[in-house]
């Protein structure tokens, strides 16, 4: 059941990328033209990425002996603290656009709460 749990929060994660990205393009936020790369690799990539944070967090949550969605939600939730402090240092130390960043955080903090939740109900 948690193999389940892993494939569709990898799925779900690619899914909530694409939409999020479609609603507010990176270039509104950055100013910035986007890195123009195939479509399929793209979504390949994205599946991968979120393949491994959904195998972390059914990991994590199998250390720890917890299970349900909510708890999965609340642990990606948790989480997010990583990629928020990531994008932050990219702002301060290489000045990176801090509306780009936002725009990212943003984007982790939806996928890690959705596959936190899709992998816990599956725990």
């Amino acid at each position: 059941m948690v193999v389940l749990g892993v494939a569709l929060g990898a799925v779900a994660g690619l899914v909530l990328s694409g939409v999020y990205y479609t609603v507010v393009p990176v270039t509104v936020a950055s100013g910035d033209s986007a890195p123009t790369r195939a479509a399929g690799l793209q979504a390949l990539v994205e599946l991968i990425r979120s393949a491994c944070i959904a195998a972390l967090l059914a990991g994590l949550m199998s250390a720890a002996g917890f299970s349900g969605a909510v708890t999965g939600g609340l642990l990606g939730v948790a989480l997010w603290v990583l990629p928020v402090v990531l994008l932050a240092g990219s702002v301060f130390h290489e000045g990176a656009p801090a509306r780009a960043a936002a725009l990212h955080a943003g984007d982790w903090l939806l996928k890690l709460l959705v596959i936190g939740a899709l992998v816990g109900a599956f725990r």
